[in-house]
């Protein structure tokens, strides 16, 4: 898995304000969701990929979470939905 994967999508996921969950997108990228995110900084960028159940970014504090992160209620929970947002994200 190339970690330019991981960035198109953080980049597409922080350019349309959308969650994801870690395991939706580690899916797509091949990679376990318990190392994700792991070497990555906590920051706006990156808070965009979310816990299934809490819905928010594992150990960020509220300071590191984008401050539009609710501003949509639908979360992508599945590879599959990922993959299809993905094809739809980089044509707007």
């Amino acid at each position: 898995m190339s970690d330019q994967k991981l960035d198109e999508i953080i980049d597409l996921l922080n350019r349309h304000k959308q969650r994801a969950t870690y395991g939706a997108v580690a899916e797509v990228v091949d990679r376990p969701p318990s190392f994700l995110m792991g070497g990555r900084p906590r920051d706006h960028r990156h808070s965009w990929i979310v816990n299934q159940e809490t819905e928010r970014p594992t150990g960020y504090d509220e300071k590191d979470m984008h401050p539009e992160l609710l501003s949509k209620q639908h979360v992508i929970k599945t590879s599959q939905q990922l993959e299809h947002w993905l094809i739809e994200a980089k044509l707007t």
